[in-house]
């Protein structure tokens, strides 16, 4: 039970997951409390980046977290910042989920249309692709970086 409570501790508070969980309790708090979407249903739209931007942060801290020696740095960068974006942007797609269910089995208008749905997704996506662009800047990743990778991919080499 102990090491349960390290393990959570640390995704928690070094793991950043205090991010997505903030962003989730202020929209609950704006929307239950402020019923801020009955007012400016376009609120939505900054919510779903500023998520993106949570769960993108809390997927490169946990990665940074892992072990690193037995890979080479060129190889690190690059997995890290596909991760942010992939799981980011499949975790767009499962909060999409959610709220489909939500609309079907709860009779809500959560999803106002496919339009809104596709604008979420793709403010999540954006708002990963933010946290990337400023990740890779952080890392300093180089085009010699870059031209490493790419020429041992076409050689068939693993990357």
């Amino acid at each position: 039970m102990k090491q349960l409570l390290i393990i959570n501790r640390k995704i928690l508070l070094e793991g950043g997951g205090w991010f997505p969980i903030t962003v989730f309790t202020l929209q609950l708090m704006l929307k239950d409390w402020l019923h801020i979407y009955d007012y400016y249903p376009s609120a939505d739209v900054p919510m779903h980046f500023i998520g993106g931007i949570a769960i993108a942060f809390f997927v490169s801290r946990s990665f940074q977290l892992l072990p690193r020696e037995a890979v080479k740095r060129s190889r690190i960068v690059l997995l890290e910042l596909l991760l942010i974006g992939s799981l980011t942007a499949t975790a767009a797609v499962f909060w999409e989920f959610a709220e489909f269910a939500l609309d079907q089995f709860a009779d809500s208008n959560i999803q106002v249309s496919l339009a809104n749905t596709m604008k979420d997704l793709a403010m999540g996506i954006l708002g990963a692709i933010l946290l990337i662009v400023v990740r890779a800047k952080q890392l300093n990743i180089g085009k010699n970086e870059l031209r490493e990778i790419t020429y041992e991919w076409l050689q068939g080499q693993a990357a």
